[in-house]
């Protein structure tokens, strides 16, 4: 069955967290009944995301076995009707979700309406009030003109009198207008020059705050450098002390000594200005001769891809890892994905002419092992870089000495577009 015809991901919240509950609760009997390896890290969650449901929602309908589990370990009280049916499957349940949806959809729609007719009610009320307003204000404008009216006529009288002095007024006015407009002139003149110099101050803090950061940026390159510096320093000065204590000493004129062998691996450096979680980071990473790139895999599609099975997920990472290892021919791409052998003849099958290497994790070993094992076992002198948000592979790689990139920033170098919603940056599938 496709998830497109299964209920909505709200109407199934509630099953999920039961099931979530219920793999908890097995684990905790004698023997304890372990759930799929990809719901582990999920049992630890007291809150659930969108994305973590949608994860166990995953788990659930592409494991058949552990679904029937968990449809008998659960009951309707918990799950709602929607989500009993999903797990449980009976005769005819499609028919009855979609009577539920169609309710669901018809009680929403009566909601709208209600909301709808309130909404009118209440600009019919501020109508109403504006009505009221204007009509305030026309008995004011019609009484300021009936005091106008008399006014004027008590000044004409007065013109009629004294016609010497209409003439000077009349002269006084016109200066007093041009007046007026100048003064108006140089306010508006006044008020394009400060919205240039805002605009103008807005850039330049802007910049200062770039400046600022590239400079941090910088010095904290220049201080790991400066470190491994000094640790190899350190290194050579003690292999030497011992050997002069063994009883060696180099010879007036020796030959030029090949450097000591590398005891840990020295993380790639990084160009002036250019930040460690940058694009332009990974992009520079993957020139670097002999680089080895390990991609954590199902992390980096569950970023942008999560709501297809996961076989497409791993077809569509594969093709567009195939196109960036045509880009950069010099790196070798390695992706690492949760699996069995079964799913590696699948890949295989599927993907036999891309460029990156795949390797499934062996029953019962997280891909995120794998990917630390080799950060220790591939040779001091190979450039790695890793592509995982996992805080546990990120701070095993830093420690190996391993460059570090994030999986959005990998998405982008593939050619992901990318928006931001409410200061949350996320992805556009393509």
């Amino acid at each position: 069955m496709e998830t497109g015809d299964s209920p909505t991901s709200e109407a199934l919240k509630e099953a999920l967290i039961a099931v979530v509950e219920a793999a908890r609760e097995q684990q905790k009997e004698k023997p304890p009944v372990d759930p799929p390896t990809r719901l582990k890290q999920l049992l630890t969650f007291k809150k659930f995301s969108e994305r973590a449901l949608g994860q166990v929602r995953q788990v659930v309908e592409s494991d058949e076995e552990f679904r029937r589990r968990m449809a008998e370990a659960v009951d309707e009280e918990k799950t709602g009707r929607a989500g009993w049916l999903w797990l449980a499957r009976p005769d005819g349940w499609e028919q009855e979700c979609a009577e539920l949806a169609a309710a669901a959809e018809q009680e929403s729609e009566q909601v709208a309406d209600a909301q709808s007719t309130q909404a009118l009610e209440q600009k019919l009320q501020r109508a109403e009030s504006a009505r009221k307003k204007a009509e305030r204000q026309r008995e004011k404008s019609d009484r300021d003109r009936d005091a106008a009216r008399t006014g004027a006529t008590q000044a004409r009288t007065e013109a009629r009198r004294a016609a010497d002095k209409a003439k000077e007024l009349a002269e006084q006015m016109s200066r007093m207008r041009a007046e007026r407009d100048d003064a108006h002139k140089s306010l508006e003149r006044a008020e394009r020059t400060e919205a240039r110099t805002e605009a103008r101050l807005r850039s330049s803090q802007a910049q200062i705050d770039r400046l600022k950061k590239e400079l941090r940026g910088a010095r904290e390159q220049h201080r790991a450098e400066v470190d491994s510096l000094k640790q190899r320093l350190a290194g050579a000065e003690g292999e030497l002390a011992l050997a002069r204590a063994a009883g060696f000493e180099p010879p007036a004129e020796a030959e030029a000594e090949s450097p000591p062998p590398l005891t840990r691996r020295t993380p790639v450096s990084l160009p002036p200005g250019v930040l460690k979680e940058a694009v332009e980071a990974a992009e520079h990473l993957l020139r670097t001769p002999k680089v080895v790139m390990l991609v954590d895999g199902y992390n980096v599609t569950f970023k942008n891809w999560q709501e297809m099975p996961v076989r497409e997920q791993r077809v569509r990472l594969l093709q567009k890892l195939d196109e960036l290892s045509a880009r950069y021919p010099e790196a070798e791409i390695v992706v690492v994905f949760d699996g069995t052998q079964t799913d590696y003849d699948y890949i295989s099958t599927t993907a036999r002419s891309l460029g990156p290497k795949v390797h499934f994790s062996e029953p019962g070993v997280e891909a995120d092992d794998v990917i630390i094992k080799w950060c220790r076992d591939y040779p001091f002198w190979q450039p790695l870089v890793v592509v995982s948000h996992d805080n546990r592979v990120r701070e095993s790689a830093r420690e190996l000495g391993a460059n570090l990139v994030q999986p959005s920033n990998l998405l982008m170098l593939m050619g992901i577009e990318m928006e931001i919603e409410d200061g949350f940056l996320g992805f556009v599938g393509q």
